[in-house]
């Protein structure tokens, strides 16, 4: 959920086109401060970030590495969604290469890699978790044989402490909340989701089995109120965790209702989100996170899409390209409109700062909408 409005009649007044850029291909969304906006893509072997103008989509500078596309059941290209700390911006590979570069030039301040300088083992689609910034760390999850959660020093990349838990990677970033008083982080690995302690330096709180066909986590895990909500497709489906006492407890779950990689929201002790998989048509369902009761469904375009609050309003981004908004109540769905931004399969999160919409294709075809 992010602050801010979104004009709301766009049945009557389609939202204006700011941009439209190829930025090569790439599952990563945008990363947005200020003025500036972050996005990566692959062209010619190689991975380029990109630091555009938000307002016309004009290139401030571009950091360029060799890295292959390996396109496997999809495009290829970078996954991992860079993530903005001031003035410097954190990049990752499908490979691991992980920069600190200048938001001022695109020039790094250092650089490391998963494999080679944590011993990591990157999953079969390639890295797609997105470090975080927490304080004065950089979590990240290179999943190496003598640990899964690694806490770096934002400002040098060196290791300031590690879980020690062995374990596959999985696809989603970490997630931080409060667990009975502590501090402590949520990482979805290929095999489980691990809760660890952040004062005692990634000691396991709690953890679950949750075993996936391919090891594919990477839909965001959600807690709330002494509960845990995941997801992922493949047959696994949705399953709501009590973690109020010393070990895990199904509260509920349903295989049919699924999140491949689709983000999901809390709002007001729901989860909102559109559920889908590859042979499951989308839905837009709101369901009570401690009962599983749905409040209700309302079907989408494609099996997956992404989704953001913007304020009361939520914006979707549907597989097939289409932006659509609307208010989901707590008794039912109302569309304001929609509008068919991209013209192939999109994958990528939505974004918006500043009373724009930033999407993108797998293909690499990016647009900005001004909803001021």
């Amino acid at each position: 959920k992010v602050e801010g409005g979104i004009r709301t009649d766009w049945k009557a007044n389609k939202p204006k086109e700011l941009w439209r850029k190829d930025l090569g291909k790439g599952c990563t969304s945008f990363a947005i401060a200020g003025d500036k906006a972050v996005v990566m893509g692959n062209n010619n072997g190689s991975d380029i970030v990109w630091c555009l103008d938000a307002e016309t989509g004009k290139e401030l500078w571009t950091h360029k590495y060799p890295e292959k596309l390996n396109p496997k059941l999809y495009d290829g290209g970078p996954n991992a969604t860079p993530t903005i700390d001031g003035d410097v911006v954190y990049t990752l590979s499908r490979t691991g290469n992980l920069f600190c570069l200048s938001m001022a030039d695109g020039k790094p301040k250092w650089h490391k890699h998963f494999q080679s300088d944590f011993g990591g083992k990157a999953p079969s689609w390639g890295y797609s978790a997105s470090p975080i910034v927490k304080g004065n760390e950089l979590y990240c999850l290179p999943c190496s044989k003598d640990g899964g959660l690694f806490a770096l020093d934002k400002r040098t990349g060196e290791v300031g402490w590690k879980s020690g838990d062995r374990t596959k990677a999985g696809y989603a970033a970490p997630v931080f909340f409060n667990y009975k008083g502590r501090e402590v982080v949520a990482a979805f690995h290929g095999r489980n989701l691990v809760v660890y302690s952040v004062e005692e330096k990634g000691k396991p709180v709690f953890d679950f089995g949750w075993r996936t066909s391919y090891d594919i986590n990477a839909s965001n895990p959600q807690y709330h109120d002494g509960m845990m909500f995941l997801a992922s497709g493949y047959g696994m489906g949705y399953v709501v965790l009590d973690v109020s006492g010393p070990k895990p407890k199904i509260l509920h779950k349903e295989e049919d209702q699924r999140m491949i990689f689709q983000n999901s929201i809390l709002l007001d002790g729901d989860i909102l989100g559109v559920f889908g998989d590859k042979n499951i048509d989308a839905e837009l369902i709101r369901m009570d996170m401690r009962s599983g009761k749905v409040r209700w469904r309302e079907s989408m375009p494609g099996t997956r899409g992404s989704t953001l609050m913007v304020g009361d309003e939520l914006v979707i981004l549907a597989e097939t390209g289409e932006i659509i908004c609307g208010v989901p109540g707590k008794t039912g769905w109302v569309e304001h409109g929609r509008v068919k931004a991209l013209s192939s399969v999109s994958w990528a999160p939505v974004a918006f700062a500043n009373g724009k919409i930033f999407a993108r294709s797998n293909k690499g075809e990016a647009v900005c909408l001004d909803v001021k």
